[in-house]
């Protein structure tokens, strides 16, 4: 994000910036005559769907204690136990764990809890335990038998004692393997999961106390020995971290109040440490905000054991004593951020912001960060209505912020989240509405995110002259020689180069390209980038050694980008489109087979791409890949995409997918997937009428509306 004193606002003069905002709306609105797309409802809130109950899981952490929670709690309950039972009958029992810890993790703050929430679970989770003992998975089957002993009082002595069987059984194996002096290790690792997600006090008493004891019995077998031996480290390789584990557990459940007891108990040299002990003295002697707000940056802070869940759970047990002081609100909201949350930071922040006096623009540029990424939550997922809804109540916020404490910062969290509201529109196909949002941004504060998108739908909507002005308006602003300069100008170079091929200026587009290809090589080396950007760099190397005729070298450097980043759903998706773009199906299909098999890419993301593949061959009349026919047909469910595989299989009637099309971006996809596929029978020029459709649509951003455009484009 630049600020509104960056280097394109330095090269106009105030008056003269509003007028170059007004003259792009004009030339957006006349270039641009395309009707207004249909409205439709926001879609469904569907807790099947990781992303969906995601979304649910975190609104919970800020509802209030009570029946509006508890009512949010069991519906996401039904759908966990529905995908749960789903992964037991498709013997998938890796996504079984998965889902059990997320079902545990929703009683992370109030876990005694559990025993009346869970009770029309206990037949599912009898049979998780059933099918973790089949498959020696001890960690699963440990957490299984917790909730059992909460939710069946008269068998919790049973559940109990099968618990500390397992324990037992993991320290005779562990001293087979290390020798005597191994004791507790495993058992430590086997209680971990359970006692971090779900911090019932019977178990993050046996966990604490199993860490307690083992350092005791580590640090006598030192001092006898002198020095630690390799067998010792071999069979307790965390002992020297024993007091951060003790801290982020007791952390996690609420009790940092109790860290200096447990800490007081280490001894020796190893596994204790003396700064953590220190701040854990100062809260049990005499509390302040100010050792609560340390205890968390030392939490979050370790270089091995750094757990933000254990920080955000000291910053609140902070708060509640010290339920006015700002610098806990905010150190509790950028715990809550690290963990990948979104309305709890927002809200602790807005606390934050409240409760202090000067004002913070660093923390009003977070929140305005979090409102974006709220609001592209919600557009990406079928939800503009709801996204612009999200918009106004952070403007409502931002005028209010603005007049209690006058700042400029307030432009500019304004900005980026128009910004967000305006790219999360455009996905959508809302693109009046978006292109908007986006100028209304520039207008706030210029942001390079702005300049992008709005380069990208007006080249994608041909509106060529418009598009090249964004481009360079853009370019303008990225005068730095910081590396956020640099990847920027990279991107916008590279579309700035297909801008003038496409207009037929071949010199300037050569140009441009080559110094997109200077400004990427100026990151560095891919071994010091971040994973993605080194797989985007080649990715985009790959686009302009196509667009330059060097066709075999740029699928080279498409399946390097993969080989970087195997398991990004972002990286694959984008190298399969491209490869089936440019006619290279057996690339494709290779690149396909690869994201099956990869564990951290989602459903949705491989049936997306094998959609893609298996529709270019029936489109194109020659065979599918056999491997992404025979993966959507173990595709089922209720969810869009599941139903698009089944469609695509021959399992789900074309009238019933249609039923279910009830989004705009359901419906472009119904008709792309109608025409490339053959769902409903048509003519060859029926089909290429619903490929005129998607087109109108105006999904400008997705994968079906490049390759539309293109099967239009030949016979």
């Amino acid at each position: 994000m630049r600020s509104a004193s960056g280097p394109w606002e330095a090269r106009i003069p105030r008056r003269g910036r509003l007028v170059a905002v007004v003259l792009l709306v004009g030339i957006a609105a006349c270039g641009h005559a395309r009707p207004r797309a249909p409205a439709f409802p926001d879609a469904p809130l569907e807790l099947s769907d990781d992303a969906d109950r995601d979304q649910a899981i975190d609104q919970l952490w800020v509802l209030p204690y009570g029946p509006a929670r508890d009512g949010v709690r069991n519906a996401i309950v039904t759908a966990l136990a529905h995908r749960i039972d789903a992964a037991i009958e498709d013997d998938q029992p890796l996504v079984a764990r998965e889902l059990l810890f997320q079902l545990c993790s929703l009683w992370r703050d109030d876990p005694q809890a559990v025993g009346t929430g869970l009770t029309t679970q206990i037949p599912l989770l009898r049979r998780l335990r059933a099918t973790f003992a089949k498959e020696g998975a001890m960690e699963p089957t440990i957490a299984t038998l917790a909730l059992l002993a909460e939710l069946e009082p008269a068998e919790r002595g049973k559940h109990v004692g099968e618990i500390e069987e397992m324990l037992a059984f993991a320290d005779e194996l562990a001293v087979v393997e290390h020798g005597p002096g191994s004791e507790r290790s495993q058992p430590i690792r086997l209680l971990a999961p359970t006692a971090l997600v779900l911090p019932l006090p019977w178990i993050v008493d046996r966990y604490v106390a199993l860490l307690e004891a083992r350092q005791a019995a580590v640090s006598a077998l030192i001092q006898q020995q002198g020095s630690p031996s390799i067998e010792l480290l071999r069979a307790h390789p965390d002992f020297i971290h024993t007091a951060h584990r003790i801290a982020n557990v007791l952390a996690r459940a609420g009790r940092a109040d109790e860290i200096h007891t447990h800490l007081a108990k280490l001894s020796g040299i190893y596994g204790t440490d003396r700064e953590l002990s220190n701040i854990a003295d100062d809260i049990a002697a005499a509390p302040k905000p100010e050792a609560y707000f340390e205890l968390a940056r030392q939490l979050r802070g370790d270089k091995v054991a750094a757990d933000p869940a254990a920080a955000l759970g000291a910053a609140l047990r902070g708060i509640a004593r010290f339920p006015k002081d700002a610098s806990l609100y905010a150190s509790a909201a950028e715990h809550s951020a690290a963990l990948g949350r979104i309305d709890q930071p927002i809200a602790l922040y807005e606390s934050a912001i409240d409760n202090d006096t000067e004002g913070d623009s660093t923390i009003a540029l977070r929140l305005g960060k979090l409102y974006a990424e709220r609001i592209a939550r919600l557009a990406n997922g079928g939800r503009p209505g709801a996204a612009t809804t999200a918009w106004t109540e952070l403007a409502r916020y931002t005028d209010s912020a603005a007049k209690r404490t006058p700042n400029d910062v307030w432009r500019q969290v304004a900005a980026i989240a128009e910004t967000s509201l305006g790219r999360g529109l455009v996905s959508q196909g809302r693109l009046a509405d978006g292109e908007q949002a986006l100028v209304a941004s520039l207008q706030r504060a210029p942001s390079i995110e702005a300049y992008e998108t709005l380069t990208t739908i007006a080249m994608k909507t041909d509106r060529l002259v418009l598009a090249g002005r964004y481009a360079q308006d853009g370019l303008g602003m990225l005068a730095g020689d910081s590396s956020g300069d640099r990847y920027h100008r990279a991107k916008l170079g590279r579309l700035a180069g297909d801008i003038a091929r496409a207009r037929g200026h071949n010199k300037e587009a050569a140009q441009l390209y080559l110094d997109a290809l200077r400004a990427w090589a100026q990151l560095g080396e891919d071994k010091h980038l971040p994973r993605a950007v080194a797989a985007e760099r080649k990715l985009e190397f790959g686009r302009v050694e196509w667009y330059l005729g060097n066709t075999n070298d740029s699928v080279e450097l498409v399946q390097q980008a993969v080989d970087v980043d195997p398991d990004s759903a972002t990286t694959c998706s984008t190298a399969v489109a491209f490869l089936v773009e440019i006619g290279r199906s057996m690339e494709a299909f290779d690149t396909l087979h690869r994201m099956i098999g990869s564990p951290e890419i989602g459903e949705l993301n491989k049936v997306y791409a094998a959609l893609w593949v298996v529709g270019d061959a029936r489109w194109r009349g020659v065979e599918p890949d056999r491997l992404a026919t025979e993966y959507l047909a173990t595709r089922h469910g209720d969810l869009w995409y599941e139903q698009l595989a089944e469609a695509a299989t021959g399992r789900l009637e074309h009238a019933k997918l249609a039923a279910a099309a009830t989004t705009g971006s359901r419906r472009a996809e119904l008709a792309f997937y109608t025409a490339v596929l053959g769902l409903d029978g048509s003519s060859r020029a029926a089909r290429r009428a619903q490929l005129q459709h998607v087109v109108e649509a105006g999904l400008v951003m997705d994968a079906e509306y490049d390759l539309a455009k293109q099967y239009l484009a030949t016979p």
